[in-house]
Order: C-alpha cells, then sequence, then structure tokens
C-alpha cells in the first residue's frame, strides 16, 4: 500500500471531478443509448468541455446563479453563453430539459450541480429565480420515474447539514441582503460525486479530506491524503500532475448592480459610483 497527499484548488477539483462523471458507467449508458442533460453551471462546464473540448466554453458565463466578488449574485443575461444542455445518443440535438425528459428513456442521466453537501449526502441548490431555477424543471420526473441524476461538487462546498442550511434562508425570512436573497432546495435522491468519489472511480483509492482553504489562489481548496495499491497512487500522482494541477482559476462574472431585478439585494439599482469601496476595488462592474 501506498499514500500520497495533495491539495487541489477549486478549478483544479472541478477538472477532476468532470473526467470522473464522463467515465461513470451511468454516463456512459446514457451517452450511447439515452440522453444526457446537462444544467448550467461552472461545474457542468468543465463536463462540457470534457465532452466538447474547452474553446469557446468559459465556466463562469455559463451560469446564472453565481458566487463570486464576495457576494451572491445573478449574471448579467447578455453575459451568458451557455454550451449545449441536451444530448441524444452522443450528440447535441435542439431540445429543451423539459422535451427530452418528456421523450422517456430509463437510462437518461441528468447532471444538475449544487452550492452545498453534507457528510449525510443531501446537497443543496440556491435558487434566487423568481420561478425556481432548474430544479422544478427536472426534479419531477427524476424522482416519480427513478432517472439518475448525477450531482458533481466539490468539497469546498462542504456545509455541516444542508437540511438545517436550506431551512435558514429563504427571500422572506432575510432582512439585510448584502447580495442576492436567495432560497435552497434541499435534495436527498442524487448520485454525489465529490473529489473522494472521483479518486475512487478513476483509480481505486480511498480519500479523506484533510484540510481546506489557504491563501494565495487556495482560497476554496482542499487537502487530501490517499491509500491505496502503489500502481494506483503512482497513477492517481501522474494524472493529477498531467491533467488536473494547473487548472486556471474560474474567472467572476458578476451582475450589474444598476441593471438587477433583485430588489431585496443592498446594492440593487445602484450606479458604479454609487458602490461601497470593497466592491469597486475588486472591479465587480464591468
Amino acid at each position: 500500500m501506498m499514500k500520497t497527499i495533495f491539495t487541489l484548488t477549486s478549478a483544479e477539483s472541478r477538472r477532476l471531478i468532470a473526467k470522473a462523471v464522463v467515465q461513470m458507467p451511468q454516463f456512459q449508458a446514457a451517452w450511447k443509448k439515452a440522453y444526457v442533460l446537462l444544467a448550467g453551471g461552472t461545474t457542468n462546464a468543465f463536463i462540457a468541455q470534457e465532452l466538447l473540448g474547452r474553446e469557446g466554453i468559459e465556466p463562469g458565463l455559463c451560469t446564472v446563479g453565481i458566487s463570486t466578488d464576495g457576494l451572491l449574485c445573478v449574471t448579467n443575461p447578455d453575459s451568458r453563453k451557455s454550451f449545449p444542455n441536451v444530448f441524444y445518443q452522443g450528440q447535441a440535438v435542439d431540445k429543451t430539459l423539459t422535451d427530452a425528459l418528456n421523450d422517456f428513456h430509463p437510462e437518461t442521466v441528468v447532471i444538475k450541480g449544487a452550492n452545498a453537501v453534507d457528510p449525510e449526502g443531501y446537497v443543496g441548490v440556491i435558487t434566487s429565480g423568481f420561478d425556481g431555477g432548474t430544479v422544478p424543471k427536472i426534479i419531477g420526473p427524476v424522482t416519480s420515474k427513478g432517472l439518475t441524476m448525477i450531482t458533481p461538487v466539490g468539497l469546498e462546498k462542504l456545509v455541516p447539514s444542508v437540511r438545517k442550511a436550506a431551512a435558514a434562508i429563504g427571500a422572506t425570512h432575510i432582512d439585510i441582503a448584502m447580495g442576492a436573497d436567495p432560497g435552497m432546495y434541499c435534495l436527498g435522491n442524487t448520485t454525489v460525486v465529490t473529489e473522494i468519489e472521483a479518486i475512487k472511480m478513476i483509480f481505486r483509492a480511498d480519500a479523506t479530506l484533510v484540510c481546506c482553504g489557504g491563501i494565495g489562489g487556495n482560497e476554496g481548496a482542499v487537502t487530501l491524503a490517499v491509500d491505496g495499491e502503489e500502481a494506483d497512487i503512482r497513477a492517481l500522482v501522474e494524472f493529477l500532475e498531467e491533467q488536473v494541477k494547473g487548472e486556471p482559476p474560474v474567472k467572476g462574472n458578476k451582475g450589474i448592480c444598476a441593471e438587477c431585478r433583485y430588489k431585496f439585494c443592498r446594492y440593487n439599482g445602484k450606479k458604479p459610483e454609487e458602490l461601497p469601496e470593497w466592491m469597486k476595488k475588486k472591479g465587480i462592474e464591468r
């Protein structure tokens, strides 16, 4: 047996997880026989890159809700540039998520990222949209028909309890919002893929989360200790050095305060010169 220890930045974790998801047997079966439904989001953008190549897919532009520049926010609609969301038998098709789910195939896989994950396996999905976002479009068929839902989520998003987190928020329960005033879905019927599951899938090795965070680019980073057979550990280290380490950070894409729909945000409607200094220093208004 052999042990290794290493640190992954937030972007590196996304790359590792994306590479694991596209190798999953459930994903491969859906890719060959049915639909793969890829919701928007930064982690899913990494999966899209694994399928389609990196050109033209900028993760920060592939999401609606976003945590960036010191607050929860919503990207400006004009800035978004998504990837194909629906694939049928390995080909992108011009269908909505609802269209694809209505064309029922038991092998269909739905992939939706998350904003929180806990030790019990629950995932939390932040929602600020007035229509509830993506989850209402997919959760009915996933639940009633038992479709596979995969949730790729990095351990930087680990919380003690998603159920308590979901109960703690909701727009009408928030008096002052320094950013979006969200609610949260608490989901327990998904197949969670963190760095730990990714390493187990690809290298048959057991990872333990050792610590989180850091400075100088390691904000949101996770450090993992991994045990396995010598050949697997050496293959893991080589894989990380060649295909994961050095992944550039995801660029932020904060919304424009002056045009924001979320009127309960403290900064809603403010012009650039009216924003607090800490926001100006980050160059938030683009």
